[in-house]
């Protein structure tokens, strides 16, 4: 790490000495090749970054990247200064990178969960359980977890509602309780376009909704009164078919 510092400060003096650009990068290659740590190539792009070294920032973290590829902290960096510099494909690159690798270690929220709920530590179990759901909509036994732990004890604080708790509930078929937890996001932070514009939708599904029910219950009760007129009819020829043989006889 000293090392690394002293180069940099030889760099730096070389450049305010007036020499030559190629002098100052050779020594930042040579930095470069040096780094034998993470912690290292973080400390070192962080500094390159404080002196404007944008590229040789860059060339820093995709040579670290070489020797530390999971590493998040460097890529995280590397996808940072790539979209500061309007880099937008090579930091969705490296973001779907991050995304992969933090999906990978998600399980993890799932097992502290339970074991906050063994402890009954359950705000923390709540908690837990929302990062984990947000990377996992479709798991029905921690969607079940969450809702049994949030409605446990009576002193215990409420799970805050979210468009990821809304969005939970919704993928789960519950698009009542989706559309509950989103009017109560809206009316805690009524500048949130987005959750408003995603709580209309799911009321304009609930409209139809309701609308192919009724439909459904109409057709039904259209084909209940056809019969019942059927039946009528069937009765009334009948008892003319009694009364005709009476006046025969």
């Amino acid at each position: 790490m000293t090392a690394v510092r002293d180069l940099m400060k030889k760099a730096k003096n070389n450049q305010e000495q007036g020499s030559k650009v190629s002098t100052s990068e050779g020594l930042y290659a040579e930095i470069i090749d040096k780094i034998e740590t993470p912690s290292a190539s973080v400390l070192l792009v962080k500094l390159l970054l404080r002196e404007g070294k944008i590229e040789i920032a860059i060339k820093a973290c995709l040579k670290a990247l070489e020797i530390f590829p999971d590493d998040m902290n460097i890529r995280r960096l590397l996808a940072e200064t790539y979209f500061q510099q309007g880099r937008m494909e090579l930091a969705e690159k490296e973001l779907e990178k991050l995304a992969d690798q933090i999906g990978e270690f998600t399980s993890v929220f799932k097992l502290q969960a339970n074991l906050f709920k063994k402890e009954e530590r359950l705000k923390e179990a709540i908690r837990a359980l929302k990062v984990y759901l947000a990377h996992h909509r479709d798991d029905k036994e921690a969607t079940q977890l969450l809702s049994e732990l949030s409605s446990t004890g009576k002193d215990e604080q409420p799970v805050l509602p979210t468009p990821t708790l809304a969005e939970i509930f919704f993928n789960q078929g519950a698009l009542e309780e989706a559309i509950k937890v989103y009017q109560q996001v809206v009316e805690a932070t009524p500048d949130d376009e987005k959750s408003k514009m995603r709580l209309n939708e799911l009321k304009q599904m609930k409209v139809a909704e309701v609308q192919k029910t009724a439909g459904e219950t109409v057709t039904k009760d259209k084909t209940l009164k056809l019969i019942g007129i059927l039946e009528n009819w069937l009765g009334a020829i009948e008892s003319q078919k009694v009364a005709n043989l009476a006046n025969l006889d």
